[in-house]
């Protein structure tokens, strides 16, 4: 028992991290208790008051980043001070990472959405994912509504749980806070609606440069469950193509894995665009249907599990080594 608290003491912040991760997978607050939803309820009533044709540019870039900075500075504060007053400091990462990790409330719509494609109700699914995806999602086909699932849930999930992963093992507590924060205040002012191009310039782009790291590992994850050195040259050549690299990478290496296509036209209010098609592209029977979509979500949840053992590995890996050595 007393080696069992020394070693929970000697990796607490481990344990705190991962307990969070675990219950992140089975549990999230309701929407509307969740802090996240608040935050973006905040960044949408700021672009409201600032984001107005009369302002200049120069004004709106200014104001995307005192904004973003008179949310997170305060936010670190409050958090600083509680590791002075908490007992035990391990509770307040696991609280943290637990609310920055939240999408099971997410899922739950891509399964409602899901159970409605199944019954035919098409006008539901569509009404649904509009909460999910930027994309007009009334003139979707059903083959254009699997495709904005699966796109919509690979990047939602490869942006908001693998990327608080990986910045809060790179950076701590507060460079994942940073990260999700400006991951919400760059969705809420998306660059790809004509009203926002000023005022979200500036979060858009740090956003994109701190998701290419997560989006790269992740494009070498999804082939390790079938041929990983299959298509690699492929997936570089259509990501090329993609309006960003690194997501482009990302869904061609995903879309390859499970052997579907992504990609396509879709349109953004009244702006209709052609993306280039990824994945396998060329194989016959390739469009995604719902057995697609749940291997997407198959594959997801086992790179999840995969980056988590990764995790858990590297950590005990010295006292393995000390344990196989004949140190105990």
């Amino acid at each position: 028992m007393e080696t069992a608290l020394a070693l929970f003491e000697q990796h607490s912040i481990y344990f705190s991290f991962i307990f969070a991760a675990l219950c992140s997978f089975f549990f999230s607050l309701p929407t509307d208790l969740n802090p996240l939803s608040a935050f973006s309820l905040i960044f949408q009533e700021i672009g409201k008051k600032v984001n107005l044709p009369e302002r200049s540019d120069g004004y709106k870039r200014l104001a995307s980043l005192l904004a973003f900075s008179l949310i997170f500075f305060p936010i670190v504060l409050i958090i600083s001070q509680l590791y002075l007053v908490v007992y035990k400091p391990f509770i307040i990462d696991f609280v943290v990472i637990y609310v920055l990790l939240s999408w099971h409330d997410k899922i739950q719509i891509y399964q409602s959405i899901s159970n409605n494609l199944q019954g035919n109700n098409l006008a539901k699914a569509k009404l649904l994912l509009a909460q999910l995806t930027l994309r007009d999602t009334k003139p979707l086909s059903l083959l254009g509504i699997y495709k904005a699932m699966i796109e919509s849930l690979v990047l939602r999930l490869a942006n908001g749980w693998f990327g608080v992963i990986f910045w809060y093992l790179a950076s701590g507590i507060y460079g994942a806070l940073f990260y999700q924060l400006l991951t919400i205040c760059a969705q809420q002012w998306n660059c790809k609606l004509a009203q926002f191009n000023v005022l979200g310039q500036i979060p858009s782009f740090i956003t994109t440069l701190l998701q290419m790291p997560v989006h790269l590992l992740l494009s070498f994850t999804f082939p390790l469950y079938d041929r990983p050195l299959t298509g690699i040259v492929t997936k570089f050549k259509q990501s090329a193509d993609w309006h960003h690299f690194s997501s482009g990478l990302l869904l061609s290496s995903f879309a390859l894995s499970i052997q579907t296509q992504l990609g396509g036209v879709r349109i953004y209010e009244t702006d209709k665009i052609t993306f280039t098609k990824l994945g396998n592209t060329s194989a016959q029977n390739n469009t995604p249907d719902l057995e697609t979509l749940s291997l997407a979500a198959q594959r997801l949840s086992l790179s999840a599990w995969f980056w988590l053992l990764c995790i858990t590995g590297y950590e005990f890996l010295p006292q393995l080594l000390e344990y196989f050595s004949g140190g105990y």
